[in-house]
C-alpha cells in the first residue's frame, strides 16, 4: 500500500508495450450490503486489512495514471490469477494506444497507427502500419520480445506490489467517502517526502478502491479497482486480424 510501489507497478505494465513498439518498427462486481467495521477502526488496522484482501484476490480491474517528466502512462486492464488479461495501454506522449488480449501463454496486442508513427521514426512508421494492416500481433510468452510484456498480466505482481507494508509508514485515518458508488474509508499515508491517501471499502471485503499519491520528485500516480474476483474471459481475435510476430524477425 504504496504510493511509489503503485507507480513502480503502472510503470512496470508499460514497459513491455515500448518494448513491442520498437520491434514493430523494426466493472463493478454485484451488490454490496455488508458493512464491514473498517470505519471505526485506527488507520493501521484499516490498512492492515486492506493488504491482506488483495492480497487474496483471484482477479480484479485496474485502471491508472502515473504522470511524470515524460507524460502521462495510462492502462485499463482487467487480469487474473492464470494470467489471462484484457485491456489498453497508453504510453507517455499522449499519442495512440495498445489493445492487449492474454490468454494463457498466447498474447495479441494492437498497436493504432497513431502510437506506431509516434514511436517509429520516419518512413519506417508508414512501412509498419502498411504491413500490421489495423491487425494484431500475435505471439507466445516465449517470445522474447513477449517475455517483459507479459508482465502486465501478472496479478501476481500486482499484488505484492499493493499488498506490501513499507517501512516506517504514517498513516492516519480520514473521512468516509465514495469510489465509484461503493462506500469507503480514506486513509493517508507519508514516508519522507512522499504522500498517498488510499481509499478502503466499508462494505464486505475491505479491498483498496482507489490509491492517490505523489513523490517529493513530482511524479503523481492514481489507481482504482474493481471487479474484484470475476471472471475474465479473454476472446483472441480471429485469425484472419492477427500477424505471427515470427514473420516480422
Amino acid at each position: 500500500m504504496s504510493a511509489p510501489r503503485a507507480a513502480s507497478a503502472v510503470r512496470r505494465a508499460a514497459a513491455g508495450t515500448a518494448c513491442l513498439i520498437v520491434f514493430a518498427g523494426a466493472g463493478t462486481g454485484s451488490a454490496l450490503a455488508d458493512d464491514n467495521g473498517m470505519a471505526d477502526k485506527s488507520a493501521q488496522a484499516v490498512a492492515d486489512a486492506s493488504r491482506k484482501a488483495m492480497s487474496e484476490v483471484t482477479s480484479m480491474r485496474m485502471v491508472a495514471e502515473v504522470t511524470e517528466k515524460a507524460g502521462i502512462t495510462a492502462l485499463d486492464i482487467r487480469f487474473d490469477e492464470a494470467g489471462n488479461c484484457v485491456g489498453s495501454v497508453t504510453p507517455p506522449g499522449g499519442s495512440g494506444k495498445a489493445d492487449v488480449i492474454k490468454r494463457g501463454n498466447d498474447v495479441w496486442m494492437k498497436l493504432d497507427d497513431e502510437l506506431l508513427r509516434a514511436q517509429v521514426p520516419g518512413g519506417a512508421a508508414e512501412d509498419a502500419i502498411a504491413l500490421i494492416n489495423g491487425r494484431y500481433l500475435h505471439g507466445t510468452t516465449d517470445n522474447i520480445m513477449l517475455r517483459d510484456f507479459a508482465q502486465f498480466c501478472d496479478l501476481d505482481y500486482f499484488k505484492r506490489e499493493f499488498s506490501s507494508k513499507p517501512v516506517n509508514e504514517q498513516l492516519k485515518k480520514g473521512s468516509t467517502t465514495t469510489v465509484d458508488g461503493r462506500p469507503a474509508i480514506t486513509v493517508t499515508g507519508k514516508r519522507g517526502g512522499d504522500t498517498g491517501t488510499y481509499e478502503v471499502s466499508t462494505q464486505d471485503e475491505p479491498y483498496l478502491l482507489r490509491i492517490q499519491g505523489a513523490k517529493a520528485s513530482g511524479e503523481r500516480v492514481e489507481a482504482t479497482f474493481s471487479a474484484f474476483d470475476e471472471p475474465v474471459r479473454p476472446r483472441p481475435p480471429a485469425p484472419s486480424d492477427t500477424v505471427d510476430l515470427s514473420t516480422l524477425q
